[in-house]
């Protein structure tokens, strides 16, 4: 594969986490403008996953039909201008309705770049997935992190507007030079493009959908619950509770741009068994310990913990990444079509996931709580056979 339509696609994937994680961090402005309470704030949040759910429906279908290029840049169409607007929104139903786009345009695009990744991983028989997903993972932290820096210095209209429109051109660009390279589509394909037929013949690998999930949980938990647990159970100062979450995702940007010299040595599905079964163990064993001792001393007990994120991190970085390419092994279907069902089946049960893991931090505590996804890494396992199998 030329090392130019590589890169160009990681600097998709970069840009991806960079744009739709822009808004994120200036949540407090924009419910401010909205005049609304915490927890309504917080459904209308939830409810994106109403374009989730229509994306993962059938864009599959229609990136087979059409190929990457187009659906890449309709979609990011969608959720770039999205973006632009939410930040504009006065009233509930004009946040939802951009929130709805954003999150169709979204899932959208997780498909479509995804699929580019499996086109180009077929050619040169590498295993790049978790590389570019490192990539992502690197966009979405800078932006975090610049939207911190920005927040007191800059309007939110002209930074997430100025942003989103150079990110977005930035895109179109990439796309353009690499338009010949990309994943072309497939027109007479029209048995794969029904909609009839995704109903009618939509087969779940529950091993593997179950591992991806339990593979996400603790990046979630993570971005949830890492803040208000260093602060509320470890007595930091919310400047330095939310270390632990930059620490995790720096972990996992460095496991995903580096594995790949680690498995001409190990192989993947032997990786993937013993940083599951590990990491799950230490990130436990390191929350209740820096929980217990944060009593005493909260300066020994938040350092535990965040060697704890850091070792997390790092060994679940390339778990989801390797798990969505087995899935696309072991289906005889378009890597498109995989893609769009695993999506719409981890999204409906990854929420019932977080909600049962708020209810147990509500009713016991957060350190209880950070036990279910340690637990869920653990439950991986259960794929390494199909790992194995996928990756012979």
């Amino acid at each position: 594969m030329k090392t130019f339509e590589r890169r160009a696609v990681a600097a998709l994937f970069f840009l991806f986490g960079f744009g739709m994680i822009s808004w994120v961090p200036r949540f407090p402005e924009i419910k401010a403008n909205l005049h609304i309470n915490n927890g309504q704030f917080g459904t209308l949040v939830s409810l994106g996953a109403i374009g989730s759910f229509l994306s993962f429906l059938t864009v599959g279908h229609l990136v087979h039909r059409f190929g990457t290029g187009k659906a890449m840049a309709l979609s990011a169409a969608t959720y770039s201008l999205g973006v632009g607007l939410i930040v504009h929104s006065t009233h509930a139903w004009q946040f939802l309705l951009c929130n709805i786009s954003i999150g169709a345009g979204i899932s959208a695009f997780h498909i479509s770049v995804n699929s580019e990744i499996f086109h180009m991983q077929s050619k040169s028989e590498e295993l790049i997935l978790p590389r570019m997903h490192g990539a992502w993972s690197a966009g979405s932290l800078s932006t975090a992190i610049l939207s911190g820096f920005l927040a007191s210095r800059m309007t939110l209209w002209i930074h997430i507007d100025g942003l989103i429109v150079i990110v977005y051109s930035l895109m179109l660009i990439l796309l353009w030079k690499t338009r010949h390279a990309l994943l072309p589509g497939n027109a007479s394909s029209n048995e794969q493009t029904s909609a009839k037929r995704l109903f009618k013949a939509f087969k779940v690998d529950w091993i593997i959908t179950f591992s991806i999930i339990f593979s996400n949980l603790l990046e979630l938990c993570i971005g949830d619950w890492s803040t208000i647990f260093a602060k509320e159970d470890l007595h930091m100062s919310p400047g330095v509770s939310a270390i632990p979450f930059v620490v995790f995702a720096s972990a996992m940007i460095l496991g995903r741009f580096q594995v790949h010299r680690v498995t001409p040595h190990i192989a993947i599905a032997d990786l993937s068994k013993w940083a599951a079964i590990t990491c799950g163990i230490v990130f436990a064993l390191t929350t209740t310990v820096g929980a217990h001792i944060a009593k005493s001393a909260p300066t020994t007990g938040f350092t535990i913990f965040v060697v704890g994120a850091f070792i997390g991190g790092l060994g679940s970085s390339f778990l989801n990444p390797t798990l969505l390419n087995a899935a696309n092994k072991r289906s005889i279907e378009p890597g498109a079509v995989v893609l769009g069902r695993l999506g719409l089946l981890t999204t409906s049960l990854t929420f019932l996931f977080k909600t049962v893991i708020a209810w147990v931090a509500q009713l016991t505590s957060i350190s209880v709580a950070l036990l279910i996804p340690s637990l869920g890494l653990i439950s991986t396992t259960l794929a390494i056979k199909a790992i194995r199998e996928a990756n012979r």
